[in-house]
């Protein structure tokens, strides 16, 4: 039977106890850890952000059938761009990433940018609804845990225009990148990797216009023992944005860079 997703975006609900950001989870004791888990499944019972059913005990954020129903979770993808290549690729390859290397030297996606996930971030991105990150964060994590080639040393989001978020009051990329670093461990950055000047809005140009507008366009602080860099972002479409902010981590000293993105456009 297909899973009936919700019409619309996800309810705002209270916060719940399990991820409170004051301290990270893996310093809690572990008897404390079960209980404040059971507890707050008794009193603030949790739910699928996609298909609102109830979640199990080793589910956070998505259930696992939604998970497992996304379009293009189980793909093969590029290991370089992300994109989904034909299983037989020549070593996990697009054919543009085996002639041309972009700065980046991996991308490590969730599922395709397509109903129910896209909902799910339109929400997140244009409504504002932040708890939703909280949904992303955790499979983001674990699919960084299983498939990065390197051991990740730091986690930091690709940064918005100082303009554009004054007027939407937060960084989408911001949240999904904390609700990642959290569950691992992992060091985060806020301030590290800035826009250094405004550009026109990537959407709105031509795929071939797209690296152009974002030339230069990051800066990044040089970077002392982070030698693998992960870059979270909610959509990748061209690459453009990607590339350019690895463009400014290499120049910083950055040896590998991991994209980290929510949803791929096909």
């Amino acid at each position: 039977m297909a899973r009936q997703y919700k019409s619309g975006s996800a309810k705002l609900r209270p916060m719940d106890p399990r991820r409170v950001e004051a301290s990270p989870a893996r310093h809690r004791p572990a008897a404390w850890r079960t209980l404040a888990i059971g507890l707050a499944d008794a009193w603030l019972p949790r739910t699928c952000a996609l298909c609102d059913q109830s979640l199990r005990r080793d589910e956070q954020g998505i259930c696992r059938p939604c998970h497992d129903d996304l379009p293009g979770t189980h793909a093969a993808r590029c290991t370089v761009c992300g994109i989904v290549v034909d299983a037989t690729a020549q070593a996990g390859r697009c054919v543009a990433c085996t002639r041309s290397q972009p700065a980046f030297d991996q991308t490590i996606v969730l599922a395709d940018y397509a109903p129910p996930l896209d909902r799910l971030i339109v929400a997140l991105k244009f409504r504002g609804e932040l708890p939703l990150a909280r949904s992303l964060g955790p499979a983001l994590a674990d699919r960084l845990r299983t498939h990065a080639l390197r051991t990740p040393d730091l986690v930091v989001a690709v940064p918005l225009a100082p303009r554009r978020l004054a007027r939407r009051g937060f960084n989408q990329s911001q949240a999904i990148a904390r609700a990642v670093a959290r569950p691992l461990g992992l060091p985060l950055s806020a301030t590290l990797l800035r826009r250094e000047r405004e550009t026109q809005a990537q959407s709105t140009l031509a795929l071939d216009a797209r690296h152009a507008n974002l030339a230069d366009a990051f800066r990044c602080a040089p970077l002392r023992g982070a030698g693998c860099v992960v870059v979270v972002d909610d959509v990748m479409t061209s690459g453009a944005t990607l590339q350019a902010t690895a463009d400014a981590l290499k120049a910083a000293g950055a040896g590998f860079v991991v994209n980290l993105v929510a949803a791929r456009t096909p």
